[in-house]
């Protein structure tokens, strides 16, 4: 049976009522929002833009190819026609109109008819549904492997992310619905073991919309965002308690709202950072990986000579693998959500770490 839990939320109730006041002010001006002074970096290519235009472009996933690294690819949504996916170059490397996808997220080491496969797992906002693909270096195109439509029963699915539980060997997916509840399922082999099954081990809520998560699989976090007040952190294990711990919230100085994506840059002994978008002034913040995870430092993407800057960032990914340069210290990508030089649809910027590392002084 699913576990519900609510304990230690902590929200717009518990804010006096000026300072709530102030937080949805700030939301409201989020086009035209005060650009506080920060560190700026570039970004190094950007991917092509989706087809439509509007909001469209969302949340980007890393897959790092094992057996040739320049092969990577970056995942991408698009919440009006599907899946995408680019080289390293940003070239659209294949598309996938399987409908609105909103949010994706991948890990390794699923077996499936014998083989071991990268599950990408995305949010599906047409079936309300998760969305299921496998991928491999011998076969990078992304498959469908759900066994069947796998419904969760939410009226508005809109967030998603993964996590891998390496002690039990089993992968999970957490999603949300724009109601502020969360589902986390477990994946399971199909009975032939050639597809893709879930279950619901544990669900919780918050008191209003959330979006971006993200697991930490080493340390046994997941971090959770409440669009308009912050984001918090709780244990990912199925059978953890659902206890919220508010990591930040708007109105400090380092987040704006919305708060939008978030990823993990990790390094050696639980070492690395927090990445979060703090949509409402185009801004994305840096917090120590590990708890308590103190605040480091905020940095903004800006046009280059080539590419122009990021904005209104909805999701956001990264990694601190070592890819061909300029990445050799890990890449970041992100949604860009008015896509400039030249004027066209939105679509994701790639920044080297390289680059925040020296503009935030950051240890190599």
């Amino acid at each position: 049976m699913p576990i519900l839990g609510s304990a230690g939320w902590v929200g717009p109730r518990s804010l006096p009522v000026p300072i709530v006041a102030a937080v949805l002010a700030l939301s409201a001006c989020a086009t035209n929002p005060p650009q506080a002074p920060a560190p700026t970096v570039q970004a190094s290519a950007e991917t092509d833009p989706v087809p439509g235009r509007g909001d469209a472009a969302d949340d980007p996933a890393i897959w790092v190819n094992a057996g040739n690294l320049a092969e990577s690819l970056i995942i991408g949504t698009d919440k009006k026609r599907g899946l995408n996916t680019y080289r390293l170059d940003g070239r659209l490397r294949q598309s996938l109109p399987v409908g609105r996808m909103n949010n994706v997220d991948l890990r390794d080491g699923f077996e499936i008819d014998g083989r071991r496969v990268t599950i990408v797992a995305a949010s599906d906002r047409d079936r309300n549904a998760i969305a299921l693909f496998a991928l491999s270096p011998e076969g990078p195109d992304l498959t469908d492997v759900a066994d069947g439509l796998r419904a969760t029963g939410l009226a508005e699915i809109y967030g998603l992310c993964m996590y891998a539980d390496r002690n039990r060997g089993t992968l999970f997916v957490f999603v949300n619905d724009k109601d502020g509840r969360f589902q986390q399922h477990e994946l399971i082999p199909s009975a032939d073991g050639k597809r893709i099954s879930t279950r619901i081990v544990r669900e919780f809520r918050l008191a209003t919309q959330p979006e971006g998560c993200v697991a930490d699989d080493e340390l046994g976090w997941l971090y959770v965002g409440e669009e308009g007040f912050g984001f918090y952190r709780m244990a990912a294990a199925p059978d953890a308690a659902t206890d919220l711990v508010a990591v930040d919230s708007v109105g400090k100085g380092s987040l704006v709202a919305d708060v939008e994506g978030l990823a993990i840059y990790r390094a050696n002994g639980g070492g690395g950072f927090l990445v979060v978008s703090s949509q409402g002034d185009n801004a994305y913040a840096l917090y120590r990986r590990a708890p308590p995870n103190e605040y480091v430092a905020r940095f903004r993407i800006v046009d280059g000579a080539a590419v122009d800057g990021a904005s209104a960032t909805d999701g956001l990914e990264v990694t601190s693998i070592s890819l061909p340069a300029p990445y050799t210290e890990g890449l970041l990508v992100v949604q860009d959500g008015d896509n400039t030089l030249p004027r066209a649809p939105q679509n994701f910027k790639l920044v080297p770490w390289s680059e925040v590392r020296r503009a935030l002084q950051l240890e190599p």
